[in-house]
């Protein structure tokens, strides 16, 4: 006795399409524009760095928003990819790749957003007084 799963109809997963859509781009908006909008002081490097290490939580914030748009912006992809897979398999194929591709450099920006923080917080391992005590073994 095995059922087989209920197929969701293309409008619902057009729909579905859309929601995480909407969703990719309020969460990467969030955490791109909206949060280093508040931090970053423009000419003043020094304010920055103070703002971020004082506000850090929001700045951790930020990051995971962006993250989750990658998730969003991976499960429309997917959407789309069985949307567009009846009318032609490889075109769509082909459009999920590069769909993929941008996935990928957004989400190595996302991790490139906590490198400031990583400078900031560390900054005191990645300095050394003596260059023989930073080398020793």
């Amino acid at each position: 006795m095995t059922q087989k799963a209920k197929e969701w109809s293309p409008k619902a997963k057009a729909r579905l399409a859309g929601v995480f859509e909407a969703l990719e781009g309020f969460t990467s908006t969030f955490g791109q524009v909206s949060v280093l909008g508040k931090l970053i002081v423009v000419g003043n490097a020094a304010a920055t760095a103070a703002n971020i290490l004082k506000h850090e939580t929001l700045f951790r914030l930020g990051f995971a928003s962006s993250l989750l748009g990658v998730v969003f912006h991976l499960a429309w992809a997917f959407l789309f990819y069985q949307l567009f897979r009846p009318v032609n398999r490889s075109v769509s194929f082909c459009a999920l790749l590069v769909i993929l591709v941008g996935c990928t450099i957004q989400a190595l920006t996302a991790l490139l957003y906590l490198a400031p923080l990583l400078v900031l917080t560390a900054g005191s391992s990645l300095s050394c007084r003596r260059w023989r005590t930073c080398f020793s073994n």
